[in-house]
């Protein structure tokens, strides 16, 4: 299926672009919650990012990530930025509650992605980018993308600490 790659390949594109400055670059130190997270999925994901015990790890790391990002922009008065992001995010933190199709929530979790981007570009308040790049890490693994070798083998290194 070549277009829905393209599409998923032009989603992924504009999130990057589309990045304020600070959120464009990695950052040199990974906050305490992404390592958290990078564990988990470390534990759960290599080699099986559709299975269900890896899709709720998923959504358990977009839970955290849109509500530490929807808090940090109510903190600010940006309560429609904050709505934003608990509005398209919500589809990402199904399978916390439930068992989901892996298409459904690499949908959501596109939809999750590019809301943050939109948001940052928008207000110039990032989320936590270390644990944002985990949520695109996740969807190119269910992508499939080449690049998933190289995710895997990082977080397979956290997952041993």
């Amino acid at each position: 299926m070549f277009f829905p790659r393209m599409k998923f390949l032009s989603l992924l594109t504009l999130a990057l672009l589309t990045l304020s400055p600070a959120m464009a670059r990695a950052e040199a130190v990974p906050s305490a919650t992404a390592l958290t997270y990078a564990k988990l999925l470390g534990q759960s994901c290599p080699g099986q990012w559709e299975s269900q015990t890896c899709l709720k790890a998923a959504s358990q790391s977009s839970l955290t990530l849109a509500a530490n990002y929807g808090g940090a922009l109510q903190e600010r008065k940006l309560n429609a930025e904050a709505e934003d992001i608990k509005q398209h995010c919500a589809a990402s933190t199904a399978a916390t509650q439930g068992e989901y199709p892996a298409y459904a929530l690499k949908s959501a979790f596109i939809e999750c992605a590019n809301t943050m981007s939109d948001v940052a570009a928008k207000t110039s308040i990032d989320p936590d980018v270390s644990h944002y790049q985990l949520l695109v890490a996740t969807v190119m693994c269910l992508d499939k993308d080449a690049g998933c070798v190289e995710i895997e083998k990082t977080l397979k290194g956290h997952a041993a600490k």
